[in-house]
């Protein structure tokens, strides 16, 4: 067997040593920071795909927001019309609806009596339920032919929801130049109940 016989000096063996540890060390750093620039690159990536997702975040939010702001808006809205709505039952819950009573007496009145006079007064804010004891009057001044007809006129008084206890407090025939034209003027007072509220009244709610 042959032997090899290094006939290098040992110095120039040590250089090329240290040499290939040389470049050993230096391909080593060129291979992490070839890693580390990916890891940085990948990294830059997921930042950005965060801060995009975070831009859409907050566009939802200043959307919702912006809803938000708006239902704030209608809920206001809603208060004030309640306000209002409540202020003005407030204001008309002792109300007398005079054209509901003047077209019940309009339909039932006989058609050979006529009025001419009405009065009415209603006193201080009833609390009763409908149908309750009366709280104000209504009088009546008119006038026909006969008193069989001013009672008539009494009797369909009593027919209208709004009245109680129609009565008379003046029948008289007057005298006429030419028989078989008198004619007999009376006065009627009937006393008004809560059916005359208009908040006892079907569809009498007053709306904004």
């Amino acid at each position: 067997m042959m032997r090899q016989i290094n006939l290098l000096p040992p110095e120039i063996a040590q250089r090329r040593r240290a040499r290939e540890i040389t470049l050993m060390i230096g391909a080593a750093g060129l291979a992490l920071v070839g890693l580390l620039v990916l890891i940085l690159l990948v990294q830059t990536a997921r930042v950005a795909g965060e801060r995009g997702k975070l831009r859409d975040v907050q566009n939802q939010n200043a959307a919702l927001q912006s809803r938000v702001n708006e239902l704030e808006f209608v809920a206001q809205n809603q208060a004030e019309l309640a306000n209002k709505q409540k202020l003005l039952e407030t204001l008309t819950q002792n109300e007398v609806r005079w054209s509901v009573i003047l077209n019940d007496i309009s339909i039932r009145i006989p058609s050979d009596v006529w009025l001419t006079s009405f009065s009415g007064a209603v006193s201080a804010p009833v609390k009763q339920p409908a149908g309750a004891a009366s709280f104000g009057t209504i009088s009546f001044g008119g006038a026909t032919f006969t008193h069989l007809d001013v009672a008539k006129w009494l009797s369909r008084l009593e027919d209208i929801n709004e009245f109680s206890f129609p009565y008379l407090t003046l029948s008289s025939k007057s005298g006429a130049a030419e028989p078989g034209t008198e004619t007999v003027t009376f006065n009627s007072t009937v006393e008004l109940t809560t059916d005359a509220l208009r908040r006892n009244q079907p569809g009498g709610m007053r709306a904004l």
